[in-house]
């Protein structure tokens, strides 16, 4: 069952150092990654369609990949090195830094200049752009699962369709799915929901005012995941099979990701 809580204090830089569970810089409440700082109303304001967002985020977002291996390092660097600090396990960015790399990318490469960022940043944009349009949508944290088995933590979404309905959204998709009948229905009473085999299993969910986790389930758990804990090649070679898409991280690694990416 869900229960509603206050939302937790997710430690940073400033109280941890360079630490699996430093998220970021300052340490915060978890509400703050669903944050309305610009360019996130830029972009919100000319996305008037669920479907447009649907599309959007799966279609402009790279996932950072290095020699085929997913990475989540982020640098500070100020006054030519004289402050410097690195969170080198797994940064959470917020959905306006997220979307920030897609305007960047934009004024540098061009109109077909792509953003960065792996499937907390990208569902997190998700469900900030939605929630911006007054759309109900809703952050996931958990793990995924196929026959029992463990195969990764993960971030996801869920969203209400034109018609009200919930369904999920896997933002990791290289290509987006047919809106909205190709994006599973789910009962977001629930916690797990099935995806052609594969399981979601949310430890928690929240939007910009509720917070609730899933019985003795607490994102502390979901904190202490080592980064390979979750970027596991058989996590998404498994969302491939169920959604019947390609996904960027297996796409963009290419032959190193198969020499290089441990399962």
């Amino acid at each position: 069952m869900w229960t509603k809580k206050n939302f937790p204090l997710i430690s940073g830089y400033d109280k941890l150092g360079d630490n699996v569970e430093a998220k970021w810089w300052v340490s915060q409440t978890l509400d703050n990654w669903l944050d309305r700082a610009e360019p996130l109303p830029q972009f919100a304001h000319v996305l008037l369609r669920r479907k447009d967002v649907c599309d959007f985020v799966i279609r402009q977002f790279e996932y950072p990949m290095v020699r085929g291996v997913p990475v989540d390092a982020h640098y500070n660097n100020w006054f030519l090195g004289k402050e410097c600090y690195a969170i080198t396990l797994d940064f959470w960015q917020k959905a306006s830094e997220t979307l920030r790399t897609l305007l960047l990318s934009r004024q540098r490469e061009g109109p077909l200049g792509l953003g960065m960022g792996d499937c907390e940043d990208t569902s997190i944009a998700f469900t900030s752009l939605f929630l911006e349009n007054g759309w109900q949508a809703a952050e996931c944290l958990g793990a995924v699962y196929q026959d029992g088995q463990l195969l990764g933590g993960h971030g996801w979404a869920i969203f209400q369709d034109d018609d009200g309905r919930w369904r999920l959204y896997e933002s990791t998709l290289d290509d987006p799915p047919e809106y909205p009948i190709a994006y599973p229905l789910i009962d977001s009473s629930g916690n797990h929901w099935n995806v052609n085999g594969l399981v979601y299993t949310a430890d928690c969910k929240f939007n910009h005012a509720e917070y609730y986790e899933w019985d003795d389930r607490t994102v502390s758990q979901y904190l202490s995941l080592a980064f390979k804990a979750k970027e596991t090649r058989s996590k998404y070679e498994a969302i491939e099979k169920a959604w019947r898409k390609r996904v960027k991280p297996i796409k963009q690694g290419g032959i190193l990701g198969k020499l290089r990416w441990q399962r």
